[in-house]
């Protein structure tokens, strides 16, 4: 990652929920395109979906940075704003990358500490280090509909993946934090040849 000061604003493109900002290292004569988007993106499915709390973010981060709205940032040409320049993409804030795992890792097996579990509508997100680097075992319990374009609950997948989670960590969802710290022991598994996942073995009952 490298932070670029200074840079300035000299073309934004507004359209479909996406915000396209161009900014100009005129040291290095470089443009650098940051996109803020009212959508989210998930990876395994590569597809963007329907998110009000995203949508939220993306009118706050308008607000806070440009002082205009989503649909108004082009009137934010001329403004500079500090860049950080990442290898695939632009931001106009410190990132925390989660990584994936590649498929010949498969039957890796690892110890590591729980470091943050976060849930939004898609499902519950455990993250841990492997070498250095950040990556997260997935429960999810949402379906995207292509009708809707977005994720949707399913309130008996929820349940029963909460229920994994409690079994798993012998604790239930609600009392998530106190699992931060805990050592794991992690899988990389690979779904019908392709699709890489962290598994995340069951945590032994405690003496």
């Amino acid at each position: 990652m490298e932070l670029l000061k200074d840079l300035e604003l000299v073309e934004v493109a507004v359209e479909d929920g996406k915000a396209e900002l161009t900014f100009l290292d005129e040291e290095n004569m470089e443009i650098r395109k940051v996109n803020i988007n009212k959508k989210k993106y998930d990876r395994d499915k590569n597809k963007w979906f329907e998110d009000s709390e995203q949508a939220e973010k993306a009118e706050k981060i308008a607000e806070d940075e440009f002082g205009k709205s989503f649909d108004d940032l082009e009137d934010a040409v001329g403004q500079r704003k500090d860049i950080y320049a990442y290898d695939k993409f632009n931001s106009l804030f410190e990132v925390q990358m989660i990584e994936k795992f590649d498929k010949d890792q498969e039957g890796l097996i690892f110890q590591t500490t729980i470091s943050e579990i976060t849930e939004d509508n898609v499902g519950i997100h455990i993250r841990f280090e492997y070498e250095g680097d950040k990556y997260e075992s997935k429960m999810t319990y949402s379906d995207y509909l292509e009708a809707k374009k977005q994720f949707i609950v399913d309130p008996i997948k929820k349940q029963k993946q909460y229920e994994k989670f409690e079994t798993k960590f012998k604790l239930p969802i609600s009392e998530k934090e106190q699992l931060i710290g805990e050592q794991i022991t992690v899988e990389v598994k690979v779904a019908f040849g392709k699709f890489s996942y962290a598994e995340i073995k069951p945590i032994p009952k405690k003496k």
